[in-house]
C-alpha cells in the first residue's frame, strides 16, 4: 500500500480519535456491568455491521462511504484498518477490554487457519480480529477490505461483495492514478492477485466464491446510489431499529 505523509497523518489523526471513543465507551459499560450485577450476554454488544468486499476499481471506497452516510454508521476502511493492526497503536488497555468470551470466539475461529509455526501472521491477523471486533461493540460499523467478513459473526452483519467488468475497473484506474492501459493492466492483475493471496493465506478462502456473500452487486448495469439502496434495505430488513 502506498501511501503519502499527509494522508498516513489523517489515517493516525483519525485512529487515535477512535480509539479514544472505543476506550471512553468500553469504561462506561464496564462501569454498567459493575452496577448491574447481572450476567452479560455478549453477543448483545455486537453491533450490526456492513463488510464490503470489492474488486480494485469497482467503486467499494465510495460505496461504502454513502452507506456510512446513509445509516449514519462508523467507517473502517481499508488504510485505516491497516494502519491499527501492523502499526499496533491500539492501547493495550483498550485491546485488553475486549471481554474474554469474545476474545476465545475469536483464537478458536482463527486457529482453524492460522499456521502456527509463522508467529508474526498470528499476530498480525489476531491483532486485526481484535481491532474489528472492537470496532462493532462500539457501534455499527462498515468495513471496506480486509477479510471481516471472516471475523466476524456471520448472523450479525451483512457480507456484500463488489466487483465490476474488467473495461469499468481498467477505466477508474487510468482515471484515479493516471496511468496508461498498459499499467492499469499491471496494477489490476497486482491488486487482485494480492487481495486473493491475503485471503487465501490468512483464512483459506476464496475471496470470489459467491457463497461467503449475502448480496453480490456487479456494477456492469448497477450505479453506486442504487448498490447503496440495496444494501441499506437489507440492513433496515435484517437489523431493523428498535
Amino acid at each position: 500500500m502506498h501511501t503519502t505523509a499527509t494522508g498516513l497523518g489523517a489515517t493516525s489523526q483519525v485512529a487515535e480519535k477512535r480509539m479514544r471513543q472505543w476506550a471512553q465507551g468500553l469504561e462506561t459499560q464496564r462501569r454498567l456491568d459493575e452496577v448491574s450485577n447481572s450476567p452479560v450476554d455478549v453477543w448483545k454488544r455486537i453491533h450490526p455491521f456492513v463488510a464490503i468486499s470489492r474488486e480494485e476499481g469497482a467503486g467499494g471506497a465510495e460505496l461504502a462511504k454513502r452507506v456510512c452516510e446513509r445509516l449514519d454508521w462508523q467507517h473502517m476502511d481499508r488504510e485505516l484498518l491497516i494502519y491499527m493492526a501492523e502499526a499496533q497503536h491500539v492501547p493495550k488497555a483498550v485491546l485488553d477490554a475486549v471481554d474474554e468470551k469474545t476474545s476465545n470466539w475469536l483464537l478458536e475461529t482463527l486457529g482453524k487457519w492460522l499456521n502456527h509455526h509463522v508467529v508474526t501472521q498470528q499476530e498480525y491477523v489476531v491483532h486485526l480480529g481484535e481491532i474489528v471486533l472492537l470496532a462493532v461493540q462500539h457501534q455499527p460499523s462498515v468495513f471496506v477490505g480486509r477479510g471481516a467478513q471472516f471475523l466476524l459473526p456471520r448472523g450479525r452483519g451483512l457480507s456484500v461483495q463488489l466487483v465490476a467488468p474488467m473495461e469499468m475497473r481498467l477505466a477508474e484506474i487510468e482515471r484515479r492514478h493516471g496511468l496508461a492501459r498498459a499499467a492499469a493492466e499491471r496494477h489490476l492483475a497486482e491488486s487482485d492477485e494480492g487481495r486473493h493471496h491475503f485471503i487465501d493465506q490468512y483464512f483459506h478462502r476464496d475471496v470470489r466464491d459467491p457463497h461467503h456473500y449475502d448480496l453480490v452487486i456487479n456494477r456492469e448495469f448497477v450505479d453506486l446510489d442504487t448498490a447503496t439502496d440495496l444494501i441499506c434495505d437489507l440492513v433496515a430488513r435484517r437489523f431493523p431499529s428498535p
